[in-house]
């Protein structure tokens, strides 16, 4: 197999004639002062001086010469082959009498195969949810198709294939698409369908498409897919249900063999909170697997209209377009309240007792008066830390005239030290890089985009100076233009108890929809920066600094059950010493999981629960800080009782398809295994490799010159050369 084709020998030097003529010139110098000494020595000791400076001289000419050493080699190799089979828990459904693995055993041990793999290399992968070399370990409650194939792609998973035999129903159920990762495999792949199709009765519900966040009194459509094989000529029905009542059902009349269906199902929660929903499809007779016949999800119901409360002295454009906007909405009450000279019919007082403010979700004041406010003051701060209400104030001209107010600056996150008129120039905002994807400052999906668009916003032409900055105060934009070159913070918030405070001191924003009109675009970033503030201020849980979250409320069987966890300040930076802890306890039972939460990043925190029995659980997440309880957040998940393996463990041949298509191979169904054995080619693979080997820069190089100088000049002294 060593198939020796050539072998050279090639110098990087660029000047070899100067190398060879230092080689002759220190050779012949060794031998000059070694052929007579002083005093005389014996022909042995000065034969072994002389070559002892001749090892010296050669390694020195080696490291000038830098020589390669070039060998090619040609053989032939067999052809390598891998397989690739599937061992989810699908593998064991019976069609025809047989399981799917028992027919791919039986493939693997039929006679031609054996004479096939007698022509070929062959390696052996087996993967569900994970991959491994051999059947041992297989994570079976899912197929991670495109994982799989994305896993034997890389160079790191063994010896390279020129072919790969892919023995699957085409199910993929987990992780990547397999279409995605196909591309990167470097040989082609031959698809063998071992399932014999239908088989069996079963239908099951395969998706459910809804709106994770609904609001009470206002009617949802929940989209319902549905596939079935073997239920021709029967009627099922499709119910959806909450945690009390069946809501509504529909009736469904099947007359293929085969196929899919889609129903919208409505839904009108009648009270705010968490809702677990869960559809369910009637059972036919003689259905092989009923555990896919349901699921279960959460939404979250929100109050049906949030309550606003606009607060002008001067109604202006600003006022216009921002009550026109938040009307326009499905989402907002809006009551507009003037309280200067010239109020007319929208003349009002602010509100004076605590029960008529805290029926507003947001307080919008528009360049107040703080003088005027001040009465109202104890009011708004009750307001904010105890109903957990919110406050948007626009600061103005009258605002930045009357200067600091204590008992308001007290609750901004900036304010002016002293008394200023209002500045008016024109200058764009530039977002915060650590807030890009606040709700405020989201106006695209990505950073670049968003700081564009920024960018490229009309200007402001209005600037109230503030440069007091309370401690806790988050920054979203700051000024791009400042006289001293101090950045001036133009939008920010800070939190007052569980309420929130968001203060702009820029003017005005409602050119952002109005100018964009004009040339013919549409008022999406003037949208976008209103409704991502207003929702982002009444939505109480946004956000939370320091909150306890399961990743979802629905988890399948063996899935992983992850929390999420941060610990942040009001400021939203992170809180030093923080640990945690989750315990999920079933009601109907004495089973008990408990697990840490581990950091996971700055602020951040993870726990994981594996392998969790089925049923509805309670749970429990704390965070302690300096041995003191942080907080508790208590709530309940659910763990389905079928797993993704048992939900859908229907054939998609399509996918096997699509993978040997993309690929340049065959796709066969398992019958016609045999046909796709001989067009893969058996003939041996000529091999060409180079190796090229550096001299001059080993370490041994090195180590000889020291051991040839070291040795001479041993000689030397013993005979008194020195």
């Amino acid at each position: 197999m060593s198939g020796l084709k050539n072998l050279s020998v090639d110098f990087l030097t660029p000047s070899p004639l100067m190398v060879v003529a230092a080689l002759v010139a220190l050779v012949v110098l060794a031998v000059y002062l070694y052929r007579t000494t002083n005093p005389p020595l014996r022909l042995p000791v000065r034969v072994v001086l002389i070559l002892l400076r001749i090892a010296a001289v050669l390694v020195v000419v080696l490291a000038l010469s830098q020589p390669v050493i070039s060998i090619v080699r040609e053989f032939d190799r067999p052809v390598s082959v891998g397989l690739l089979c599937d061992q989810s828990a699908s593998m064991e459904r019976l069609e025809l009498g047989l399981t799917r693995q028992a027919r791919r055993d039986s493939l693997l041990s039929s006679s031609g195969f054996a004479r096939f793999s007698e022509k070929v290399r062959l390696t052996s992968y087996y993967f569900g949810g994970n991959v491994t070399s051999s059947g041992q370990d297989v994570d079976r409650n899912r197929t991670a198709m495109g994982d799989a194939l994305d896993y034997v792609s890389k160079p790191t998973a063994g010896p390279r294939v020129d072919h790969w035999i892919l023995f699957s129903d085409g199910r993929s159920n987990s992780g990547r698409s397999p279409s995605e990762t196909v591309g990167s495999l470097a040989a082609p792949v031959s698809s063998v369908n071992i399932s014999a199709g239908p088989g069996q009765v079963d239908i099951g519900v395969t998706e459910v498409n809804y709106s994770p966040v609904m609001f009470a009194g206002q009617s949802s459509e929940i989209e319902i897919g549905l596939s079935w094989h073997g239920a021709e000529q029967t009627r099922v029905t499709v119910e959806l249900s909450d945690s009390r009542r069946v809501v509504e059902q529909s009736r469904l009349d099947i007359r293929q063999p085969e196929g899919l269906a889609r129903l919208n199902l409505g839904y009108t929660p009648d009270r705010p909170g968490t809702e677990l929903l869960r559809v369910a499809v009637s059972a036919i007779e003689g259905e092989e697997n009923s555990d896919n016949n349901r699921r279960s999800f959460a939404v979250k119901v929100l109050k049906s209209r949030f309550q606003v409360l606009l607060v002008s002295g001067r109604p202006d454009h600003e006022v216009g377009f921002l009550r026109r906007f938040l009307q326009t909405s499905d989402k907002y009450d809006v009551e507009l309240l003037v309280t200067g000279s010239r109020a007319g019919n929208l003349a009002g007082r602010f509100p004076v007792d605590q029960a008529a403010l805290n029926r507003y979700d947001l307080v919008v004041l528009h360049d107040p008066d703080p003088r005027q406010l001040e009465p109202r003051g104890e009011l708004i701060r009750s307001y904010l830390s105890d109903k957990g209400g919110a406050l948007w104030l626009l600061m103005g001209e009258q605002f930045s005239r009357e200067g600091p107010s204590g008992w308001l600056s007290d609750l901004l996150p900036f304010s002016q030290s002293g008394r200023r008129n209002i500045e008016y120039v024109t200058f764009h905002a530039r977002p915060s890089e650590a807030n890009l994807f606040h709700p405020a400052l989201r106006l695209a999906d990505n950073r670049t985009e968003i700081r564009r668009i920024w960018a490229q916003l009309p200007p402001f032409e209005a600037l109230v100076r503030c440069d007091r900055l309370d401690p806790e105060a988050v920054v979203l934009a700051e000024a791009v233009r400042s006289r001293d070159g101090v950045p001036v913070p133009v939008i920010g918030y800070r939190r007052v108890g569980s309420g929130k405070v968001m203060a702009c001191a820029a003017l005005p924003f409602w050119p952002w929809g109005f100018v964009s009109r004009g040339f013919g675009d549409d008022d999406s970033n003037y949208g976008k920066f209103i409704e991502g503030t207003v929702s982002w201020l009444t939505v109480s849980e946004d956000l939370e600094p320091v909150r306890m979250l399961p990743e979802k409320e629905v988890f399948t069987r063996h899935e992983p059950i992850r929390f999420d966890g941060y610990a942040f300040d009001l400021g939203y930076r992170p809180l030093p010493g923080v640990t945690g802890v989750v315990k999920l306890k079933r009601p109907d039972t004495d089973q008990l999981y408990e697990v840490d939460f581990v950091r996971h990043g700055e602020g951040s925190y993870r726990a994981f629960f594996y392998n969790v029995a089925p049923g509805q659980y309670a749970y429990q997440a704390t965070f302690y800080r300096n041995e003191e309880i942080l907080k508790e957040t208590d709530g309940d998940i659910l763990v389905q009782s079928f797993s993704l393996e048992e939900f859908d463990q229907s054939a998609d041949p399509a996918a096997l398809r699509a993978i040997s298509r993309l690929s340049g191979g065959d796709y066969v169904a398992y019958a016609q295994f045999d046909d796709a054995l001989d067009k893969i080619s058996t003939a041996a693979v000529r091999v060409r490799e180079k190796d090229e080997f550096i001299l001059h820069d080993r370490l041994w190089l090195l180590l000889i010159l020291i051991v040839a100088l070291s040795a001479e000049w041993l000689i030397r002294k013993i005979h008194q050369l020195l």
